[in-house]
């Protein structure tokens, strides 16, 4: 919310930068429709200044939904005008990715292993309430450090990432094992796709040894 804030204070109604573009978006007024997600990439392939942007709102339950064509619409003639002469703009829906979170971790001698395994869980969907940003990488680095400030666990010694499809969840695919950083600390995810943990309760696994 503070960046936000500060990048609407300096956009000033008028787009210039990407980031301009971004919080121009975030500005539309409730009544033309709400957007929950963009992300704006300059097209590589075209040869004028053309921008992409992808777009998500919020549906039921909080989750995250593509936009419908109203929304759109009303999003593309309210950026209209505040963008540059010779910017053109082409809206898209992002992709979104449902995944899961499997783990396995090693409880301090005395705990209990079901009510360790509960606040693991809990801490978790906690976390990953905030919906991720479209292009944002997903940190597996971040689901260790999760667990292992928790009181019971003294050793996380997996994290695997699933992707959920299926009833209710979304159809796009994505190949998870091969978008591994090098070092296997986060997933890469293309500027048009976001990662989503679209039901925490039951997305979220894990094994206490």
């Amino acid at each position: 919310l503070k960046t936000r804030i500060a990048d609407v204070f300096a956009t000033q109604n008028r787009a210039v930068t990407l980031q301009d573009y971004k919080s121009l978006c975030y500005q539309m007024p409730a009544r033309f429709g709400a957007i929950k997600r963009v992300n704006v990439v300059r097209d590589p392939d075209s040869f004028k200044r053309n921008l992409n942007l992808y777009v998500l709102s919020e549906g039921a339950g909080g989750n995250l939904t593509k936009s419908n064509s109203a929304i759109k619409e009303n999003l593309k003639l309210w950026v209209d005008q505040g963008r540059m002469v010779n910017d053109t703009l082409d809206l898209m829906d992002a992709k979104i990715i449902n995944v899961g979170i499997e783990f396995t971790a090693i409880a301090t001698l005395n705990a209990n292993k079901f009510d360790v395994l509960n606040d693991a869980v809990v801490a978790l969907s906690s976390y990953y309430e905030r919906k991720l940003e479209i292009g944002e990488v997903f940190y597996i680095t971040d689901i260790y450090n999760q667990l292992n400030k928790l009181d019971g666990i003294i050793d996380v010694t997996r994290v695997k990432i699933v992707q959920k499809t299926g009833a209710n969840y979304s159809n796009e695919y994505f190949d998870i094992d091969s978008n591994y950083s090098d070092d296997g600390r986060y997933i890469k995810v293309p500027n048009d796709t976001v990662f989503e943990i679209k039901y925490p309760d039951l997305d979220i696994k894990g094994s206490i040894k």
